[in-house]
């Protein structure tokens, strides 16, 4: 959409296609998992899931879904799960709703570590 050319860098986007079936009143759960990659010194890791929505007069672009504060420790990755049931619903309920959701999960030193897209041999969302 235009708001993608507003971002500065671009976004990788993933896209989800669900059934015209599906009805927000009948989505009892609904959980996107999220692998970030592993670590090499114990490291504090900050997860963000922002909502984008249209801009506000203040330039307000997102809402937050969902902050954790997790503490990860060197070896493998970890898969994390996010509640995204009520954004779902909402979303079937006003299609035109749906700009779609920011994945951060930066760590003290600014690098993020969730995987969108994989690279060879990684696992992604």
């Amino acid at each position: 959409s235009d708001l993608l050319a507003e971002v500065q860098e671009k976004p990788k986007c993933c896209f989800f296609k669900f059934s015209s079936k599906i009805q927000y009143n009948k989505v009892v759960k609904a959980q996107l998992w999220i692998y970030l990659r592993p670590v090499q010194t114990p490291t504090t890791v900050f997860v963000q899931i922002l909502r984008l929505i249209k801009p506000m007069k203040d330039g307000t672009r997102y809402t937050g879904i969902r902050s954790l504060k997790l503490d990860m420790n060197p070896g493998t990755g970890i898969w994390q799960s996010i509640d995204v049931k009520t954004v779902l619903q909402n979303w079937l309920k006003q299609p035109e709703s749906n700009l779609g959701i920011e994945i951060k999960a930066l760590d003290e030193n600014g690098h993020d570590l969730a995987v969108t897209f994989p690279e060879p041999g990684e696992e992604g969302l």
